[in-house]
């Protein structure tokens, strides 16, 4: 079961599930990907280079998909995730985590893996 709440995204291990992506300009505008344009989804244990990523799902589209097997053989329990915007022209933007007021706020533990309801 996929759970979005207070910026952390939970779900079952295992679990099939969309992730929707609403994406805006500068400006506050709705973005509509561009042929080229790439969303990527990552999950480390822990933020930073120090971290080796353990996930990573690309989309040409405003959805991440996960798969069973995508995370059926990850440990129960919190990691950190990001999702960025790779836009044809070269340019890498930062959509997950979002901005706040007073910056960029380091997301530890934003992603949430609880254990399978059927094993």
């Amino acid at each position: 079961m996929l759970k979005i709440q207070d910026g952390v995204i939970s779900l079952n291990r295992g679990d099939d599930v969309r992730i929707g992506v609403q994406l805006t300009d500068e400006a506050g505008n709705a973005y509509t990907m561009e042929n080229g344009d790439e969303l990527v989804f990552s999950v480390k244990k822990l933020a930073g280079s120090a971290y080796p990523v353990l996930l990573t799902v690309r989309s040409v589209t405003d959805e991440i998909c996960l798969t069973h097997s995508d995370t059926c053989g990850m440990e129960v329990g919190k990691y950190s995730a990001a999702i960025r915007l790779n836009r044809r022209g070269g340019e890498v933007i930062i959509v997950y985590p979002s901005l706040s007021s007073h910056g960029r706020e380091r997301a530890w533990n934003n992603f949430i893996l609880d254990p399978e309801v059927v094993e």
